[in-house]
Parts: C-alpha cells; structure tokens; sequence
C-alpha cells in the first residue's frame, strides 16, 4: 500500500513537472501608452551604480511583445526615471519629463521604471497624464533594487556611452533637470 501511494505522488510529481506553461504577458488596455508589460534585470551583480561606471542592463517588454534591453540604448543619451503611481513628486515632475521628452525625441530617451505596481495601474496613470515614453512596470522590484531606488522619484541619467554621468533623489526642477541633461555626452 505504502508502495502504491509513493508511486502515485511520485507520478503526479512527474507530470506537474512538464506541464509547466511560460508565464504570459498579462492583456491590459494600454490606450496612448507606450507600456512594457514585464520587465528585469540583467546586470545583477554589485551595489547601487555609481557615476562613471556602466548602467546596469535591464530587459523590458513591450504590450506588443517586442523586447528591448537598456544597453541597445547605446549611442543616445538616456534618461531612467524611478517612480509610482502614489508618489505625489512623481506626479508633479511627468509633465516637465514628457515635455523634455517630446522636445529632445532625437537625441534623448526617457525610461519611466514604475516601482512593484500592475501595468493595469500603470496604464491609466499614463493615460491621465499624458505620458508617451515608455513606462515600465517592473512588479519585482528588482531594477529598482539595482538601482538603489529605494526612496521615489530617483532618476539616472546616463551618457550616451552607457555610463552614468549623475542621478537625481527627489523631483526634478525644470533648473535641476536642465542641468544634468547639459552635463550628459
């Protein structure tokens, strides 16, 4: 009898092991969103970046399943912004990004990183601003992590080389904001 039950887990054991399905990326409304869906990192190793050094790579994919990488960014200027749906300094500062967004659209990229929120909440923020640079909801954490962004808005601006040139904790000023991007090659 013993023998019989531990054959029966065992085989159901078995057959839940193949049956596994590739995790599917979740249908939201994304209206006039340019939305990733899923997203991590790739360059997991050592601490919180600092100026000068490379940006960690991350993976991002689109609601339209196109998937980009940070470091096929390369050879433009590029700007990664940390943030929430919740965050009130976050809010305040996505006009001024979308407008530097739409003013440098051929030599800038802005990456919005949400912080551990559904791209379903992610998507009707966008849409009430009116963002249209990618938003990337990142559920896990784990860019953010990466990136030391434990405390939001948290912004990286990196060159085009892909090094950081300088971050930014708190909300951007129009003043602050034109500053680093002067400072980006």
């Amino acid at each position: 009898m013993r023998r019989s039950i531990a054959l029966i887990i065992f085989a159901l054991a078995l057959a839940a092991c193949g049956t596994s399905q590739p995790a599917a990326i979740p249908t939201v409304e994304v209206g006039n969103v340019a939305l990733a869906t899923q997203s991590a990192i790739i360059d997991a190793s050592g601490g919180r970046p600092t100026d000068g050094e490379a940006a960690p790579d991350f993976s991002y994919t689109m609601a339209d399943g196109s998937v980009h990488t940070l470091s096929e960014l390369r050879g433009k200027r590029v700007l990664v912004n940390f943030w929430a749906t919740w965050c009130m300094p976050c809010r305040e500062e996505m006009p001024e990004l979308q407008q530097t967004a739409t003013d440098n659209s051929e030599n800038l990229v802005i990456l919005g990183v949400n912080r551990n929120e559904a791209p379903d909440a992610i998507a009707k923020f966008g849409n009430e601003v009116g963002v249209t640079f990618p938003l990337i909801a990142n559920i896990a954490g784990d860019i953010g992590d990466r990136y030391g962004a434990t405390s939001l808005p948290m912004t990286y601006f990196i060159n085009s080389d892909g090094t950081i040139s300088s971050r930014q904790l708190g909300g951007l000023s129009p003043a602050l904001l034109a500053k680093h991007l002067d400072a980006l090659q």
